[in-house]
Parts: C-alpha cells; structure tokens; sequence
C-alpha cells in the first residue's frame, strides 16, 4: 500500500490550497443543559452559535466565559469547535490519547482541521464532582503537567496521520509563587504543548478562550506577543488571584519557566502575552507556537502535494536513477504552491526542495525529499545605544 511520510527536521537554524489556518478547538468543563448534551463536539462561529446549541450563560457559566473572551478577540464568524466534558474528567483525562471521550474525540470530529486545541478544566468543580482535592505540585495543578506530556503522545498521533495541531492547557490552580514553577524549557522536550499561566478574573483558572482568539485572527508565523498587533480585549489581567500589576517581578520568572502569561510594558496602555513558549527547550526549533504553526501548515501543503505521487509512474534512466527533469519539475511543484501559499504571505522566508537524481528508485519504490524553509525572524530582545551628541566635538 502506497503512503507519503514526513518527518521534521530539527536543529537546523543554529492555485492555492486552503488550509484552515486559524480554525481552534477548545474541550472544557461543563454540564448537560437544555438541548447540549455533555461530550457532544460541536461547530460554533459565535457565541449565538453557542446559545442556540444550548450552552448557556445559567448551566454552563465557565465554559461560556471562555466562548465570549473568544470571540471578543476573534471576531464573529470565526471557526471555534468545542466540546463540553462532564467535571468528573480531570485535565489529564482530557488529555489521555485513549479516552475516546476525551480532547481525541473532538479532533477527530474535526478530522485535522483543528490547528491549535486548547484544553481546561474548572478545577473547583472537579474537586466538587469528583470528590478528590486538586494536587498541587511545582506550583499548578499536578494533572496539568501530566495533560502536557499526553497531549505530546497525542499530537504525534495525528501528526503521523498528516493532521498536525498544537495543544494549549490553561495552567490552572496556580500556587501564586512563581519559584515553584517547573521550568518546561529544562529537560522537555515537547515542542507541541504550551501551558498558559493567567486568567482574565481572580481565581483558579486560565483564559484559553482569549488565546485561541489571538491565534484565530492572526497569520501563522505571527507571535501572539506581538505589541504591534495592539492590546489584547481584556480589562484586567490575574495570575491566580492575584493581579499582576502588584507583582510585576514575578511576570518574567514564569515566562522564563517556559509559559505563556501576561506582560505590560511602560508607556504603552493594555496588556500582552508574554510571548508563545512551548514545553521545550529554547534551542529547539519548534519552540515558538509561531513556528510550530508554520511548520505544520508546510506539512499539510507537503502532503497535499506529494500524495498525489503516490503509486504513479516515475521516469528513470538506464541505472535506474530518477530522470534529473522529472526531479527539477516535481521540486518546482511544491516550491511554486509554497511559495504563493506562503512566501508570497510572508509566512516564511523561503523555501527549498531538493530531490536527489541519483536515488536509486527502482530498487526500494522509495522517493526522498527534502524540503528546507527559512522562517522568518523575530525583533524580541532590542538593544538600543542611546546617549547625547554634540555636532562640534565630532567635527
């Protein structure tokens, strides 16, 4: 049986195809109320949308909050797929690749449209439900950093299966001293989970809501940090319970750590993440959710394009290497639709493709490729000499 395979590259920075770039997913908390019954994935692109499905403000209060701070950002008509899981689902239950009615089942009634999935549970309410205290350890709840490494098993999952995502999971029940914190660039090395620290209201958990919305209304390679893009919708910004404008010395200790938190800037009104760490080291190449995403809309343009080669006739010369021309005229085929999905956005610096003429074809049926991009590059630390001249002295 005929299958194209992709693997990615790592260490190496030392017609056009719709691919869905901004569509997210979200699994939540929540309850069975009206005509939306709990663990039913649904399409919404507003919070109209949500209503009328039967996710309403009285029965599902959490949930619906993150909706709102999605669409706040996102703007109505933005692609957001959802599902509700009952309280008695711990985040590492969402987490876990073989609980069919965990985060697996709403990706795979998106069939890989999903780019970005953020996960978050309501931790008072599982307490509540579950009738287990919440366990803290290095300073969140301890099911947090066991939903990270799942989401990594997940996501490789469906990255095999040519459905690439990136995962969010909403840091919850903070302990309120950053010097706990894990540090996820340390020793991990999954460069597919984020962990979001910081909510929009005092309490214990995280607004996934609002960052999914920064990624539905950006392009790929653009950093949800940016300040150019403007401030973000909300009016106050909480780690845990308490603001971050009193604890400003504790902002660079957790986005240090490796998470996504809040961050404001002097002279400049509202507030930002902090930047769009991954759990990995920073040294890896995916460990920006920007260029994660990226990487994996080349994967799904890849893809697209070679699967059409599979099992099709390939002209060879008389030793049985690939014909040079056929190897110049199929890297110009993914080059060309890169380049106007991509390039020609500003996306990626450039790409490559090369495929070796000499790769003998008819002994293994096997074709290599190799497809080398050049992202683009970020302004985050800026380095200003500043001082006085005098035009006399310098004459």
């Amino acid at each position: 049986m005929g299958s194209v395979n992709i693997t990615l590259a790592n260490g190496q920075l030392g017609g056009t195809l719709q691919t869905g770039d901004g569509i997210t997913g979200m699994v939540l908390t929540g309850v069975t109320e009206g005509s939306y019954t709990a663990g039913t994935p649904i399409l919404i692109t507003s919070t109209a949308d949500a209503q009328t499905a039967g996710i309403t403000e009285s029965g599902n209060a959490f949930a619906t909050r993150q909706i709102r701070e999605y669409y706040n950002q996102a703007g109505t008509g933005s692609q957001l797929y959802i599902m509700l899981v009952p309280p008695t689902m711990t985040i590492a239950d969402i987490a876990d690749p073989d609980n069919a009615s965990g985060a697996r089942k709403l990706l795979d009634y998106a069939d890989g449209r999903i780019k970005v999935l953020g996960l978050l549970a309501d931790d008072t309410e599982v307490e509540a439900e579950a009738g287990v205290a919440i366990t803290i350890t290095d300073g969140l709840n301890e099911d947090v950093y066991t939903a990270a490494g799942r989401m990594a098993v997940m996501a490789a999952t469906y990255f095999a299966a040519h459905k690439p995502f990136r995962a969010v999971i909403g840091g919850s029940s903070y302990s309120g001293v950053p010097g706990n914190l894990r540090d996820m660039t340390d020793g991990t090395t999954n460069n597919r989970t984020a962990i979001l620290l910081g909510d929009t209201q005092a309490g214990r958990a995280a607004c996934i809501g609002l960052m999914l919305g920064v990624v539905a209304s950006v392009p790929v390679q653009r950093k949800i940090s940016r300040v150019r893009t403007g401030p973000l919708t909300n009016q106050a910004a909480y780690v845990g319970i308490t603001k971050i404008e009193t604890v400003p010395g504790a902002m660079p200790i957790i986005a240090e750590r490796g998470f996504i938190t809040f961050i404001t800037y002097a002279n400049t009104s509202g507030y930002f993440f902090s930047g769009d760490a991954m759990c990995t080291a920073t040294t890896d190449d995916y460990s920006m959710l920007a260029r994660g995403r990226v990487i994996d809309k080349a994967h799904i343009l890849a893809y697209k394009t070679f699967v059409q080669v599979v099992d099709d006739e390939v002209p060879v010369n008389a030793d049985g290497t690939l014909d040079a021309g056929f190897c110049k005229w199929l890297s110009q085929q993914i080059v060309n639709l890169v380049n106007s999905d991509m390039t020609a956005n500003k996306e990626i610096s450039s790409i490559g493709c090369y495929i070796d003429p000499e790769q003998n074809i008819l002994s293994t049926n096997q074709l290599h490729v190799v497809l080398s991009i050049v992202p683009v590059g970020y302004a985050t630390n800026i380095y200003i000499q500043l001082g006085f001249s005098n035009p006399a002295l310098a004459a």
